[in-house]
């Protein structure tokens, strides 16, 4: 998390006059705040950049806590909830820190229903379908979770109706010998319309790709020190009204 607080301003607040010191809270509050808002821009940028055509839940990923004057540190940092999905800080910050990534909420799902072997993760297969952004829509996937039984909520999972009995029989675990290689679907008869959808590999890594505090770090050095004074002008002008 960046935090962006009253320092490097030392020599400034030294010689402001006592009319500019009563409006001193406001003022830095609001100079805390506007420059948080200009390292929250500028690392958004930065994820247009290194990431590979990154989706609008990565680019509106990042949250600004503004400072107040009883409390003068300004905030930025990933949101840590999300509505029936990972929360950045899970899938964000191995690109900020790199190093593995976390099992994701469908690999706990077969993990614990004996699909997925210990040590094993799942990626795109050679013949699975992907959106716009490289990705396996969260629907495909919720339909191999259902089709294999592995849904945590037992309605979500199969079931006697005939779309059901579909996904159930349309999905299946590949193997190569007694080894889970990934997860099949069924696409018609024939050995050559089985697909694999799902690939069942070893720990994938990050390495260091988002320079979150570098870059951070730097806005709030250049921007404070000018935010300060813009604010501090609006803060007497409006006291002087």
């Amino acid at each position: 998390m960046i935090r962006i607080e009253v320092k490097g301003l030392q020599a400034r607040l030294a010689e402001i006059t006592d009319l500019e010191r009563n409006q001193l809270p406001y003022a830095t509050a609001l100079a805390l705040t506007e420059t948080a808002k200009q390292v929250k821009e500028r690392l958004e940028g930065e994820m247009r950049s290194v990431f590979d055509r990154p989706t609008s839940w990565t680019l509106n990923s990042l949250r600004l806590f503004p400072a107040t004057k009883q409390k003068l540190v300004a905030r930025v940092w990933m949101k840590n909830e999300a509505d029936k999905a990972a929360p950045a800080t899970r899938w964000l910050t191995p690109q900020v820190y790199g190093g593995p990534r976390d099992d994701k909420r469908s690999e706990k799902l077969l993990r614990a229903k004996g699909i997925l072997p210990d040590g094993k993760y799942i990626v795109p297969g050679r013949d699975a379908k992907l959106d716009g952004f490289g990705n396996i829509g969260r629907g495909q996937i919720q339909k191999i979770l259902s089709g294999l039984g592995s849904q945590f909520d037992r309605y979500s999972n199969s079931t006697d109706s005939r779309r059901s009995i579909g996904n159930r029989n349309r999905f299946f675990v590949m193997r190569k010998g007694r080894e889970a290689i990934g997860i099949g679907e069924r696409a018609g008869r024939g050995k050559g319309k089985v697909k694999l959808v799902l690939a069942f590999v070893g720990r994938p890594g990050y390495r260091k790709e988002f320079d979150f505090f570098a870059i951070a770090d730097q806005v709030a050095e250049d921007q404070l020190p000018i935010q300060f004074e813009l604010a501090l002008a609006r803060a007497l002008a409006t006291r002087n009204r």
